[in-house]
């Protein structure tokens, strides 16, 4: 439980009201505000965010303001508190906002659910809450969640609108020295905590790998730095920084994961997914397991792992029938527009707000 949400309820109340009636009093323009717990955040809804004119960021903390500023081009950007009209948030904080009277849109962190929904508490906090697809809002309202909206993945938007070019993805592969000749893997793993992890399998043993691909590595946040220095000590590894993933999944010709939702990112670019068997998590679904049976091959071993990474470069068309079935369950459709979707669906109820 956190209990600073208690200690803060009515002193944040006290002085939304007050800073509220100042801005009826002086004519202000309603406060829409994105609230950002990490880069990862920002990068989710940027496609939103520069859709929403008057929307400004507020981020965690001054380490977070100073990432966002320095590293993804923001421009700028406030730390919290604040006490908005209208919140975004692509994480559940309405915690860190306590007043009924804030309109508030809630957004997917990852795309789908591949970890199981949490409670329905925390997405019924918010008056909206956006999913990727019609059967996810579905899924949700049979788990309690009544506010559920489809639109999409803003985070895909790029890939399919044309923002992101063949010159911009030239200037990558050329920056990281990538080898033509050379298929290019990327690995991605969930954090150890989650039981849902196949870092273990592979983390050590990505030099074996190097003379045939080219081997780019990118990490979710809670990873160990265990594991994140068994990665980085190869320097012909490519380990990822950024959270901007996106341009990295458009170079790469195949992903080797475990279970986490940036598999439904590479799904999208119907591209081979090679995963690991990893069933002891908690929140990992018979719903996630059997589309991974489907649009993957599936592999327990690194051994396995060697075998299956021929086979995805030599057929790699092998599951794409599975894979654009589930883009369709996953995101409805992949027009680079979602981002337009939940900026006018957003506009809308605001203008009813007023």
């Amino acid at each position: 439980m956190n209990y600073s949400q208690y200690i803060i309820y009515w002193p944040y109340r006290i002085t939304w009201h007050i800073i509220h009636l100042f801005r009826l009093i002086f004519r202000r323009d309603l406060d829409i505000v994105f609230y950002c717990g990490t880069p990862v955040d920002y990068i989710v809804a940027k496609d939103v965010i520069d859709k929403l004119p008057n929307c400004r960021i507020v981020a965690k903390n001054r380490r977070i303001k100073n990432d966002l500023i320095s590293n993804y081009n923001v421009s700028k950007c406030t730390t919290y508190p604040a006490f908005p009209d209208v919140l975004i948030a692509a994480r559940h904080i309405v915690r860190k906002f306590p007043e009924k009277r804030i309109l508030k849109f809630g957004m997917r962190h990852g795309a789908y659910h591949f970890k199981d929904f949490v409670s329905a508490k925390r997405y019924n906090a918010f008056d909206y809450y956006f999913m990727t697809s019609v059967k996810e809002v579905k899924l949700a309202e049979k788990k309690g969640i009544t506010n559920a909206v489809a639109i999409g993945y803003p985070k895909l938007d790029d890939a399919f609108n044309g923002k992101i070019t063949e010159n911009e993805l030239a200037r990558l592969r050329k920056k990281l020295n990538l080898d033509v000749q050379k298929p290019t893997i990327i690995f991605t793993a969930t954090w150890e905590k989650s039981g849902m992890s196949a870092i273990d399998k592979w983390a050590g043993r990505l030099s074996e790998l190097v003379d045939k691909y080219n081997v780019l590595v990118t990490l979710h946040a809670w990873v160990t730095e265990k594991n994140r220095t068994l990665v980085r000590r190869n320097s012909q590894v490519h380990y990822i920084e950024t959270k901007d993933i996106l341009p990295y999944l458009m170079i790469s010709d195949v992903m080797v994961g475990d279970i986490s939702s940036i598999i439904a990112e590479f799904c999208a670019l119907d591209k081979p997914i090679i995963t690991f068997r990893t069933d002891k998590g908690k929140r990992f679904s018979g719903e996630i397991r059997e589309m991974l049976d489907q649009i993957s091959f599936r592999v327990n071993t690194f051994a396995e792992l060697k075998t299956a990474l021929n086979e995805a470069i030599l057929n790699p068309n092998l599951h794409s029938v599975a894979r654009q079935k589930y883009n369709s369950i996953m995101f409805d459709k992949l027009d680079g527009k979602a981002g337009e979707r939940a900026a006018a669906f957003i506009l809308n109820k605001i203008s009813e707000y007023k």
